[in-house]
């Protein structure tokens, strides 16, 4: 075997570089550095009102004033300098809603309503009317319309995570042929923090849209935190301004649902395993009483006595309408079986027929008896 032999002119000659690609131009990490901070600096810039929004929506504490501190003074340039409409159409294009509530929307299928009935004279042909009468006293409510299937019975069910088990077993116990029923509970909702969705002004939309003769509210599992204001105070839970403050919302909530002469069955939330739980619950129950009694249109459901077990204690367990025991709560101590939701959704529509008078063409079981 041989081998090559340089001569010196070659040993002193640089080699030259097979090709262009094998050139390699050094990048320092100073330079790595400041890409980095300029590229999160104009992201900042660009999405600083979104993500403020989504600071103010979260759970109130340090890691939220921090963030808002930060955060603020960048939305600020960022509005002065006109980047936040840029940046806003910017989401249109791509699909996305960048004034949409953190909590979601509601989805709201096209629906033809009959006229607004008119409520200045007290109660309507159909059952409607709202509101006192000359004397200042308040009107009889008549019973709920009788439905047809050219105009059935438009009944709507809000709240959290709970209601939406309730909507489905409302959906089952009426008459489809006669009746329209909308489940629109969203997770994560409540009456403490508007700032992330605001049932106010939902129900405005649902009233508006859909003007459902019945409404069941069902919620306040996730409202044992801190209010915030509409001025950005944060309103500590169990203090006595929290209490006024979440009694009036739920009364604004209901003067909302009740506006068009809606009747409301506002369902009490149930006993749960998590003892901790029980003083707020009981304490939010005695607010939803007190809010459905003051108005004629409003009854409220206690679903807490009805679904404890003998000792005063949790159960999930419990005897149905005809004394067969069933699993009626989920594993989770919270929620409901599907078996459960079908009882619960009973129990509020006895409550309504109780309370309004509720056609029995429109219902699928005996209401003065236990289901079929």
């Amino acid at each position: 075997m041989t081998q090559d032999v340089l001569t010196p002119r070659e040993r002193t000659q640089p080699a030259e570089p097979d090709s262009p690609m094998d050139e390699r131009r050094r990048v320092s990490y100073r330079h790595v550095l400041v890409a980095l901070v300029v590229c999160l600096g104009l992201w900042a810039v660009l999405f600083a009102p979104i993500l403020e929004r989504n600071a103010r929506t979260g759970p109130v504490g340090t890691r939220r004033s921090v963030s808002l501190a930060v955060l603020r003074p960048i939305t600020s340039i960022s509005d002065a300098l006109g980047i936040t409409s840029v940046a806003s159409s910017a989401l249109r294009a791509l699909g996305e809603d960048p004034d949409a509530q953190p909590g979601g929307e509601l989805d709201l299928p096209d629906f033809e309503v009959p006229p607004l009935p008119s409520l200045a004279s007290g109660p309507t042909a159909d059952g409607g009317g709202h509101g006192p009468d000359g004397d200042g006293e308040q009107p009889e409510i008549g019973p709920v319309r009788n439905p047809t299937p050219n105009n059935p019975l438009r009944v709507a069910v809000v709240g959290d995570s709970l209601s939406q088990g309730l909507g489905v077993g409302v959906e089952q116990a009426f008459n489809a042929n006669v009746t329209r029923v909308l489940s629109l509970g969203k997770q994560s909702t409540g009456l403490s923090r508007q700032d992330y969705f605001n049932w106010p002004r939902a129900m405005r939309e649902i009233e508006t849209g859909f003007r459902p003769d019945i409404v069941f509210i069902m919620l306040g599992t996730n409202d044992g935190q801190a209010q915030i204001s509409p001025d950005g105070a944060s309103i500590p839970v169990g203090s006595t301004a929290w209490v006024a403050a979440y009694r009036e919302r739920a009364a604004a909530f209901l003067r909302e649902a009740t506006s068009q002469g809606t009747r409301v069955v506002w369902v009490g939330l149930p006993i749960v395993r998590d003892k901790g739980r029980w003083n707020f619950y009981r304490r939010v129950n005695d607010i939803y009483e007190q809010v459905a009694a003051s108005d004629p249109l409003a009854t409220y459901v206690d679903t807490w006595d009805p679904l404890e077990a003998r000792d005063g204690g949790y159960t999930a367990f419990l005897r149905n309408e005809r004394g067969v025991v069933q699993e009626m709560r989920s594993a989770d101590g919270m929620h409901f079986t599907p078996t459960g939701y079908s009882y619960l959704a009973r129990l509020a529509i006895r409550s309504t027929d109780e309370a309004f008078e509720l056609p029995e063409r429109a219902v699928t079981f005996r209401l003065g008896g236990p289901a079929r």
